[in-house]
């Protein structure tokens, strides 16, 4: 492992000079016309100074010389050429970079996008990662993107560095005393303001800390769902006060560390004083005394200013690339700590363009026998990140090929916790998942994926049009077909037909102008046609019946028995009635299956299923055909 790699891991942070050939390695791979832009950029930049201080020394050369004056005219006229071409040049390359920075600032957010998408579902719950999401993009887009104006930065940085080596070049031949006016200041300006950044970068997390709260404030402010018990329960003002509260602490952090900049840039503004008064006193002093010519008087003073303007334009940028090169330390930290998968054919492996230096052991991932599946847990427990207290506790249970099997329990039990290791997107703390008598990390992910039909508690329908919602396709990939059976199947297609575009009708909305919404029920209904559409071998329900009455639920259940015959089912629940119909029943408690039989056997076992199903039975009475009725 490099060193730089290693400092990674331990400090959580880059050098100055690895963020620096990482920036230009990416905008040499993004663009390789814009490295080369700035480069020339800056060699313009530096010259032209030269050239508008050589214009009046050169007048008065000719004055002094007794030039005649069409040659006078004519050197002063090529000069005159010379900086109209050169600063229109500049221009050109000022907004060539200026433009192709957007791109550059696209791309990463395109690699932040897919950070998020496609990084393990349990890193992205954790509140490490989450944390670190923010800080970067707090970093970034806080007030101007430090992605699009980085090239810029560094730019000005090349061109005050190389100016100050020349005009100081220059400058010593005239006098060591006059470079020494320009060097000394900038040094001591140098030190205060590497002191400011710092303190800048101690203070910085802790205003990170304060604007998160802030941005979730905002977001409970502008979603839909909230938004009803905001305005029921009147919590607008509470809401209020803690934004208030959290923009008064980050702006008491950020009034601390303007308030040493502010200190810098007074003393740097007194330096300044004392510099240029000492340069022209010393120049002054010289021509008193004949030992400087007017022309060069001019000259030198001139070279002397550009020598002033770039050191101060290089103790600018050089404070700019600071920040920037901590932001960036952020940002490649994130980028790079991409949570290993349980899986070994991984999502990173097909695309490690969004991973930096990822290493990929290249292991055959084993691939499916067909629909031939069999899921085995072996002594399988889970404990969450940061907890002592396992959730899931030595689970030793086989779900069948084509088996109809109920999960149900109480609120709290673990059910959807377990749904989820089943799901590959939590990895068990303890045991083994096995496949078809495989572990659950020799597949693929993409193959792991493709063996279930998941319908969770909680479903986000993205806005895209009904068919492909179903489909979960945007592309021309789409089986038609399929889709208007699938929507049939699940008892959707009388709502789908009636409308003006059928299937290809948008839903949401909230974003899209000629989108619609779907009741609960009808949403329902979609996640079940999406679930059959995908054709899985394996179906696991989730309880998204939970916020139905029991009655429709188990009508749901029932309907979905109906239409995966054959293939193997998992339904979760904590109504016990619901799931009667399965093969066999997992009662889960405490994180642990306690009894597992037929609802039958489950009763005459008399045990802590019936007693359950006894109390929860209070609530409904069975007609003389059998069916359930929920009582008044």
């Amino acid at each position: 492992m490099s060193k730089e790699k290693i400092e990674m891991k331990t400090n959580g942070t880059y050098t100055f000079t690895s963020n620096a050939a990482w920036h230009w390695k990416e905008q040499f791979r993004r663009e390789p016309r814009m490295v080369i832009s700035v480069i020339a950029l800056s060699i313009i930049a530096v010259v032209l100074p030269l050239l508008n201080a050589r214009l009046p020394k050169q007048v008065l050369c000719g004055l002094e010389e007794h030039i005649e004056l069409k040659q006078l005219v004519l050197q002063v006229g090529i000069l005159i050429l010379i900086l109209a071409a050169g600063n229109m040049i500049k221009s050109a390359l000022d907004a060539y970079i200026k433009r192709m920075q957007g791109p550059f600032e696209d791309d990463f957010n395109l690699r932040m996008l897919k950070k998020r998408l496609y990084v393990d579902y349990d890193v992205l719950e954790s509140k490490k990662f989450n944390d670190d999401a923010h800080a970067v993009f707090d970093s970034l887009y806080r007030n101007n993107s430090v992605l699009r104006d980085g090239s810029m930065i560094w730019q000005r940085f090349l061109t005050a560095a190389a100016g100050l080596v020349l005009y100081s070049a220059i400058l010593v031949r005239q006098s060591i005393v006059a470079v020494l006016l320009v060097w000394v200041p900038a040094l001591l300006i140098l030190g205060l303001k590497e002191r400011a950044a710092a303190y800048d970068r101690q203070l910085r997390p802790k205003a990170d800390k304060a604007s998160r709260k802030m941005k979730y404030v905002e977001e409970c402010a502008c979603d839909l769902a909230g938004g009803k018990d905001i305005r029921m329960y009147d919590l607008a003002g509470w809401l209020t006060a803690i934004f208030h509260r959290e923009q008064a602490t980050a702006d008491g952090y950020v009034k601390h560390w303007e308030n040493g900049y502010f200190a810098v840039n007074i003393c740097d503004a007194v330096f300044c004083f004392i510099r240029d008064f000492g340069i022209y006193l010393y120049f002054i002093w010289k021509i008193i005394n004949g030992d400087m010519a007017v022309s060069d008087f001019v000259w030198y003073t001139a070279i002397a200013a550009s020598c002033q303007e770039a050191c101060s334009a290089l103790l600018d940028s050089r404070e700019k690339l600071g920040r920037l090169s901590f932001d960036y330390s952020r940002l490649r930290q994130f980028l790079c700590s991409w949570e290993k998968s349980a899986f070994r054919g991984t999502i990173s492996k097909k695309d490690n363009s969004i991973n930096e230096k990822l290493e990929i052991k290249d292991k055959a991932a084993h691939k499916l026998a067909g629909d031939a599946v069999e899921i085995r847990l072996e002594h399988v427990g889970f404990t969450y990140p940061g907890s002592t207290k396992p959730t899931i506790k030595d689970i030793n249970v086989t779900l069948r090929q084509g088996e109809r099997i109920a999960l149900v329990g109480l609120n709290g039990a673990g059910k959807s916790t377990l749904v989820k290791l089943l799901c590959g997107l939590y990895r068990p703390t303890q045991g083994t998942i096995f496949i078809n008598g495989r572990p659950q990390e020799e597949y693929s992910k993409e193959e792991y994926f493709s063996l279930l039909a998941v319908v969770f508690q909680d479903v986000k329908l993205l806005p895209m049009t009904i068919a492909q919602n179903v489909a979960s396709d945007v592309g021309t990939n789409i089986d038609r077909e399929r889709v208007r059976e699938c929507l049939k199947l699940s008892g959707l297609w009388q709502k789908v037909s009636s409308l003006p575009k059928k299937e290809d009708t948008p839903l949401g909305a909230s974003i899209l102008d000629d989108g619609i919404a779907l009741s609960g029920g009808e949403n329902q209904k979609l996640w079940m046609a999406r679930a059959l559409y995908k054709n899985a071998p394996m179906l696991l329900l989730d309880e998204p019946t939970a916020a139905l009455d029991p009655l429709a639920e188990q009508q749901i259940y029932q309907k979905y028995m109906e239409m995966v015959e054959g293939r193997t089912s998992l339904f979760i629940s904590h109504r016990l009635a619901s799931t009667r119909f399965c093969d066999r029943i997992l009662l889960l408690e405490d994180g642990t299956i306690i009894e597992q039989g037929t609802h039958d056997e489950l009763i005459r076992l008399n045990g802590r299923y019936a007693q359950l199903f006894e109390i929860q039975g209070k609530y409904y009475r069975v007609n003389k055909d059998g069916a359930e009725e929920a009582c008044a």
